[in-house]
């Protein structure tokens, strides 16, 4: 118990180091570095994963294609759900707290009080960690865009990874697609190779320009790779990779984009030619991959028996409108089904078109509050919606999730319930679920 306690408050302690002007660049972070010894730069073949949506997903798709062919992989990802060792797996378990605890006091030492974000910092930790407890191959995904991200300071990757770009984080990355992906963009190193997932026309142009400008190989969706079939009935879908077709099995994530992010998976698999990995290989990881709050059905667990057997709880993070328009490809399917939105989002992030792209297919918002962290509230949003005459849909809030459950269940005879909004307000879920994150 007292390792905990102990790693818990270093956590505190480093949140406490942020430095009061924004600094968007990486000179902290390698004076860091320096002074530890230079742990980024002695770490095993990288593989580096940037993008708006799926890159937690095709993170964890890779790695369980990587385990079922049989090589050692440490993870590298952001934010956790429940608990901080979440974002840093060594050979496949979440770091201990031993380890995690004798890291961070290592950097926060070595780091002397100087101004560093708190990302940053246990960024170092984790470079640490994986110079010190090798793997046959490391999976980093990016915190917060690419160019001035954290985990931009490593050695040319084997394969850099971007995933679908959308609006989001425009107070730090720019409030355009063409700025924000050249954020993203700045992850893809000269004379390197990279997979690109989905992109509008104009992005796609803007990244093949600044591929071509560097030199780099890139297997392009739609053109070196895409899905050509997805068989319902056969539960599998019918990948072209450089003209060859591969079957592979529908993942257990559900919903249409987890298919999508199991071909950039696979496809990066095909890609990369630093390790053997065969195409059973890849069918056996998509099979396997599991990623907790990414259209999760809470079935079983603790909230699914204080609500009753005639409602079915589903759990997503997705905070922005492209997340917000995977979920309604699910919604659709669930067409004559009662639905029942419960809502917790970040402030600052955009509710009203949230809600607006849900609205058809929802008989009523609940929103929730977020514990620990600044979140939008209902009359915030009904403030804005008084603009709004035509929006006639039942809002409401509730202070916890079993307040919002009880109101639920008090004006239905069941249905679906889907909660989302932020991956901080899933991690407060699966928490309350009983959910074992290990």
């Amino acid at each position: 118990m007292a390792i905990v306690t102990t790693f818990k408050n270093i956590l505190e302690r480093l949140e406490n180091l942020h430095p009061k002007k924004i600094d968007l660049s990486l000179l902290r972070l390698r004076k860091l570095l320096l002074k530890l010894g230079n742990p980024h730069l002695d770490l095993p073949p990288v593989i580096h994963i940037a993008g708006t949506n799926g890159k937690g997903s095709v993170t964890s798709f890779l790695r369980s294609i990587f385990e079922s062919s049989g090589y050692s992989v440490n993870v590298y990802t952001s934010p956790h759900l429940i608990k901080f060792n979440e974002r840093i797996r060594i050979k496949s378990k979440l770091i201990s707290n031993r380890l995690l605890g004798e890291l961070l006091q290592e950097c926060e030492i070595v780091n002397s009080g100087e101004s560093i974000t708190f990302f940053e910092i246990t960024t170092a930790a984790a470079f640490l960690a994986f110079s010190r407890e090798k793997s046959d191959i490391l999976i980093i995904e990016t915190g917060l865009g690419g160019r001035f991200d954290a985990t931009n300071v490593i050695r040319k990757p084997i394969l850099s990874v971007l995933t679908p770009i959308s609006i989001d984080h425009t107070n730090l990355l720019g409030n355009s697609l063409s700025k924000i992906a050249i954020e993203k963009l700045g992850i893809i190193k000269r004379n390197s190779n990279a997979v690109i997932s989905q992109q509008n026309r104009h992005i796609r142009k803007l990244i093949r320009d600044y591929t071509k400008k560097k030199n780099v190989k890139i297997y392009e969706e739609g053109f070196e790779w895409k899905i050509i079939e997805k068989d319902y009935e056969k539960k599998h879908f019918l990948l072209s990779f450089k003209k060859k077709k591969i079957y592979f099995p529908f993942p257990n994530l559900y919903g249409d984009h987890q298919i999508e992010n199991a071909a950039v998976a696979a496809s990066s698999a095909l890609a990369q030619k630093a390790f053997v990995i065969s195409e059973q290989s890849i069918s056996n990881g998509i099979k396997k991959t599991i990623w907790p709050a990414r259209m999760q059905n809470l079935e079983g667990g603790k909230l699914s028996q204080y609500i009753g057997n005639n409602f079915d709880i589903w759990l997503d993070g997705g905070h922005n409108l492209h997340a917000c328009e995977a979920m309604l490809r699910v919604l659709n399917k669930w067409k004559g089904e009662k639905i029942y939105l419960i809502l917790g989002m970040i402030d600052g992030k955009d509710p009203i078109n949230f809600i607006s792209k849900l609205s058809s297919s929802v008989s009523s918002v609940t929103i929730l509050p977020i514990k620990d962290h600044l979140h939008i509230n209902l009359q915030q949003i009904k403030n804005i919606l008084i603009n709004k005459p035509n929006f006639n849909l039942k809002l409401s809030s509730s202070g916890n999730i079993h307040d919002a459950l009880l109101k639920i269940k008090k004006g239905s005879l069941g249905g679906k319930i889907l909660i989302c909004g932020s991956l901080y307000l899933a991690g407060e879920i699966l928490k309350a679920d009983g959910y074992n994150v290990n």
